[in-house]
């Protein structure tokens, strides 16, 4: 593959931050439909090689942005992210768009209704240009399916974006739309993010409401934004979060204000010893002096916890088998053989390790809990590696050998999913390689808000952070 195939063009309006596009459009320096059509055009220049997305809706689009530009000239108050494309993962309905999920099970279905993710997104403004692709079910850490090529990253279009919001964070990162959403279950939302060098959030277990959708992991599941930068992110989960009645499982927190000052940071190389790629324990480590060199109490310190990925992908498999495990009867010469995998390993767990697992879960989210009772933050590496080549998972990690799969790569973003707690992640450096590292930055429970003023004012420590092209305006 010729990186030049898919090398987004600088000048794109779409690559620029949102929250600069939103003041643009407000002093009337671009019209919505000039926006819109900018990051459709992006997307019709790069994605036949990026495959970012899984389908999108030009005509649609630009219907909105006309009657968007039409509201802006009748001079009434402007919502949030009024006027932004935005990119909705596939995993996530849209009414009157594909609804696919990344399966050939549901290759024809149209989704009747939007999300209340989404369609609390839509109210604050934004308009929706496409569906940004996932693997089945978002069940594989990488982005590829049995509907069309793997995902690529922008950064090195050999090696993966990451799974399974890696559409988001793909397109996010080739300037083809300023702001995107992800969903998360074991680190669906900060391990593209990590390998794509952009930002996301995977919030306090459902801050912002998941309904209606697939069948979901529900003890571990939850939707959150994408975006290139902390203020972007920010200004899409305020109007995203709150509660819903149609999901039971819907959080409601007060906000912290003012945020305690200075914070009290805890940053760690690892976790229960995993083995990580010095460059990955570098960049956590990078952070922390960050935030020590503004002002902030920090330590290296991290909670005594056992390996989350046996737990999570033991739990996540009997998730699976609830939730979809009637597709074995139905559907299943259409699945792939990595879904057929997971659901029968979910059949077939045995009763006792199920419960032997539950056990390790709650002892982990409790452990995690209490040492988090310390700490505003804790810092660890975004992921053990860099982004690795297409399909070819590392099978030997900082010189110890690995299971070429996602809890080997990803270890530390699930303990968010196992524990509730919200977590999002933060690009660092670049390698000799130009690849993206970076750092996840965890808070307590139900302190979100902490967490995305903690992001910005690390961003802001940090300074600019490139992207594979740089936007001329």
């Amino acid at each position: 593959m010729n990186p030049d195939k898919i090398m987004p063009n600088a000048s794109r309006l779409a690559a620029l931050p949102a929250h600069r596009l939103r003041e643009m459009i407000a002093k009337r320096e671009i019209s919505i439909p000039e926006l819109v059509r900018d990051s459709l055009g992006a997307i019709e220049q790069d994605d036949d090689a990026m495959n970012a997305f899984a389908s999108i809706c030009p005509e649609r689009a630009l219907v909105e942005a006309e009657a968007a530009q039409a509201r802006l000239a009748s001079g009434e108050a402007l919502p949030p992210l009024f006027g932004l494309p935005l990119a909705v993962k596939d995993a996530e309905p849209v009414a009157g768009l594909p609804f696919v999920c990344g399966s050939r099970v549901f290759a024809d279905r149209v989704a009747e209704k939007d999300s209340v993710h989404v369609s609390r997104l839509r109210s604050a403004g934004a308009i929706v240009v496409g569906k940004s692709n996932t693997p089945e079910f978002t069940l594989l850490g990488e982005t590829r399916n049995g509907l069309g090529p793997d995902t690529l990253n922008p950064w090195d279009p050999g090696r993966t974006p990451g799974g399974s919001s890696g559409g988001s964070a793909a397109a996010l990162a080739a300037g083809m739309v300023p702001i995107a959403t992800g969903s998360d279950t074991a680190g669906s939302i900060t391990v593209p993010a990590a390998f794509c060098g952009v930002v996301g959030i995977k919030p306090s277990h459902r801050r912002i409401p998941l309904w209606p959708g697939p069948e979901d992991w529900r003890p571990f599941s939850d939707v959150g934004p994408m975006a290139r930068n902390a203020r972007d992110l920010a200004l899409m989960f305020a109007v995203a979060a709150g509660v819903d009645p149609r999901d039971p499982d819907a959080r409601s927190f007060s906000k912290i204000d003012p945020i305690r000052r200075p914070l009290r940071i805890a940053w760690s190389p690892t976790i229960a010893d995993l083995p990580v790629d010095p460059v990955l324990s570098t960049a956590a480590e990078t952070l922390a002096r960050l935030f020590a060199d503004g002002g902030h109490v920090v330590r290296r310190a991290a909670p005594d916890l056992c390996d989350p990925g046996p737990l999570l992908d033991l739990l996540g498999a009997v998730e699976e088998y609830r939730a979809r495990g009637h597709l074995m009867d139905e559907a299943a010469h259409l699945l792939m053989p990595e879904t057929r995998a997971i659901i029968e390993q979910g059949r077939d767990a045995d009763p006792s390790s199920v419960e032997t697992a539950k056990f390790a879960w709650r002892r982990l989210s409790q452990v995690f809990t209490e040492f988090m009772a310390d700490y505003d933050l804790l810092i660890v590496p975004a992921t053990s590696c860099p982004a690795y080549p297409l399909r070819t998972p590392p099978s030997c990690i900082d010189g110890r050998d690995v299971t070429a799969d996602w809890p080997s790569y990803a270890p530390f973003n699930m303990l968010g999913n196992l524990t509730g707690c919200p977590v999002a992640t933060l690009p660092i450096s670049l390698t000799k390689e130009r690849l993206p590292v970076g750092a996840l930055i965890f808070s307590r429970f139900g302190e979100d808000e902490l967490l995305l003023s903690a992001l910005a004012e690390a961003e802001a420590l940090r300074g600019p952070f490139p992207l594979p092209f740089t936007p001329s305006r």
